[in-house]
């Protein structure tokens, strides 16, 4: 199973579920504070649930500002990968860990692009578009 964010006819791959999840647990518990959706409800209630209309994309975009600052400044040590079970740990290859500077490197795509990069574009690209961003789970 992988996660692709869709456009309009614009698909970008964002990965595995475990890690996309991961990207908003780490969100959720550490920036928001154990309050999902209580500092960024447009990507954490709206596209979270699969879907961001067009009208909500600057907000996600501004919202989004800020998670990449944040998760700019936390310490890969502070990765949350699983909400609903904080004693789950990521599954690290050996001492893939010491090379990351923050937990935002840790959200790569199978293309090697950042996902914070990648929903960004797609957020803008709704903006321009006019076409929801969707999250879509494929074989």
């Amino acid at each position: 199973m992988r996660i692709f964010v869709w456009v309009d006819i614009k698909r970008c791959e964002i990965g595995s579920p475990a890690l996309f999840h991961c990207f908003f647990s780490t969100v959720a518990y550490r920036l928001e504070r154990d309050d999902w959706g209580g500092r960024f409800p447009k990507i954490m209630r709206g596209f979270y649930k699969g879907r961001l209309i067009p009208g909500d994309a600057d907000a996600a975009i501004a919202e989004l500002a800020v998670i990449r600052e944040e998760l700019e400044r936390l310490p890969v040590n502070e990765l949350v990968w699983d909400f609903d079970d904080l004693d789950r740990q990521p599954p690290w290859e050996a001492g893939i860990r010491e090379t990351l500077a923050s937990a935002a490197e840790c959200f790569v795509t199978p293309n090697g692009d950042s996902l914070l990069d990648v929903l960004h574009d797609a957020f803008v690209l709704s903006r321009t578009d006019g076409s929801d961003a969707r999250i879509v789970r494929q074989n």
